[in-house]
């Protein structure tokens, strides 16, 4: 696997997990932003951070299907699924 997919694939990571742990504290920052009246703007931003999580994992997975770095894509693809159940295992 080349460098360049070991240090996406730690970033990628980093990111999820930093994603978990604001995941684990949705509720009580959904909660803060509506008593704070900014409910809109927090739930706008959070789709696309979400959104823009999902589009680097899937553009790193199809980099690396061009790149034809074959023990890099399972990676990506564990990754991808695991931020797309996330959301529903914390909410």
């Amino acid at each position: 696997m080349p460098k360049r997919h070991r240090n996406l694939i730690a970033l990628i990571t980093i990111l999820t997990f930093l994603r978990m742990v604001f995941a684990s504290f949705y509720p009580m920052l959904y909660g803060y932003f509506n008593t704070q009246d900014l409910l809109s703007p927090f739930l706008t931003i959070a789709q696309i951070a979400r959104l823009l999580m999902y589009l680097l994992i899937f553009g790193c997975g199809i980099w690396a299907i061009k790149d034809k770095a074959n023990r890099a894509i399972p990676f990506y693809l564990l990754l991808f699924f695991f931020n797309l159940i996330t959301p529903f295992v914390f909410g």
